[in-house]
């Protein structure tokens, strides 16, 4: 569930998280841990705290690590994990306070290496999202930068401008889809960057609604965004960027994160109610294909604390709904397509991406 600066704010102000966890079935996690078909969860961590941590989820045993990084590499992933890909035979994650990338081989949980993002000035430059294609790991920086990673040799070959604050990114039709959300400058960023990947170059900036968070796309080209607003006067919004023109078309659907797979874009939201506390948490659906609403809300489930990422695993088409307190260690829901619950787990503090992984 990628950084506002609302989560950002608690981040900063809240305690850190106890370092072990359990899930339904056992309690406690083991040295010997071996990564089967499950689902690998990166969680955040408290900004400033080192203390990001990867719990993984066996389908088999229901059981869940603590910290499967951790327990491979006999050290911490480092602080602030913001998104996880995984690509081949490796995971990428992005560490933003760290500023670096950590590669994982993806059937064991042990480190390949770790990968410094630095500046031209050799400064931090604080990774925010990952994409992948033809060989290439793309890495947006929060200093207004991409960088284009090899995935053979792990080393950056080219790095571009594109919009104040950069943070969620997208791949279609060989072009990366940047949101700028301008949420360090004086005045945040209203625009999407497109970058053509043959050449690597920004092509153009898209207008759009006020610091544009989420961003994924369809099946059909099209790009969805969920913008955030000021959080005050200007409200966030729900928008499509068409495939080909690039008409920017509102949608009637409020957001707060969402995911898309095959014709279905699930859809989570919350309000916040007079203690500021996360209130009326509904999971839509809206089908990408016909551009309607399907449900306003498929989970009759009680959720408790604040939902924080949503992922649907591409092959069960089963929801992963994170939640947090910003304090304690996480939980991970898992529902059907129909938002029947399935079971659930604890993660660490502030889960937020999920990755599916097969043996």
């Amino acid at each position: 569930m990628k950084t506002t600066k609302i989560i950002t704010t608690l981040l900063l102000t809240v305690l850190s998280t106890p370092i072990f966890i359990s899930c339904n079935s056992k309690d406690e996690a083991s040295s010997t841990t071996e990564v089967s078909t499950g689902v690998f969860v990166l969680n955040q961590g408290k900004y400033n705290s080192n203390n990001a941590s990867l719990t993984y989820y066996d389908f088999a045993t229901s059981f869940a690590s603590a910290d499967l990084f951790l327990d491979k590499n006999n050290r911490g992933l480092g602080d602030t994990g913001q998104d996880m890909i995984k690509y081949g035979s490796k995971i990428y994650i992005a560490m933003y306070k760290s500023s670096l990338i950590e590669v994982i081989n993806a059937q064991t949980g042990v480190s390949v290496k770790s990968i410094p993002m630095k500046n031209g000035a050799g400064t931090s430059s604080s990774p925010r999202s990952l994409t992948s294609a033809n060989g290439k790991v793309y890495v947006v920086l929060y200093d207004g930068h991409v960088s284009q990673l090899d995935t053979v040799s792990l080393a950056v070959e080219k790095t571009i401008a594109v919009g104040a604050n950069p943070d969620a990114s997208v791949i279609t039709n060989n072009k990366l889809y940047v949101a700028n959300t301008g949420g360090m400058a004086a005045v945040m960023d209203s625009t999407v960057s497109v970058i053509n990947l043959s050449t690597f170059t920004e092509t153009k900036k898209i207008k759009i609604n006020l610091n544009p968070g989420t961003i994924k796309a369809d099946s059909y080209g099209d790009v969805y965004v969920a913008s955030k607003g000021d959080y005050n006067l200007i409200p966030g919004k729900f928008q499509r960027i068409a495939a080909g023109t690039d008409v920017v078309t509102d949608i009637a659907v409020a957001v707060k994160n969402f995911d898309i797979i095959g014709d279905n874009a699930y859809i989570s939201n919350f309000d916040y109610d007079a203690t500021w506390q996360a209130a009326h948490k509904t999971i839509a659906v809206y089908d990408v294909k016909n551009e309607k609403l399907v449900s306003a809300n498929i989970v009759t489930t009680d959720i408790i604390k604040t939902p924080y990422c949503i992922n649907v695993d591409p092959t069960t088409k089963n929801i992963y709904l994170g939640v947090s307190d910003y304090v304690n260690n996480g939980k991970m829901y898992c529902f059907g397509q129909d938002g029947a619950l399935k079971f659930t787990f604890t993660t660490g503090l502030n889960p937020t991406k999920v990755v599916f992984i097969t043996k």
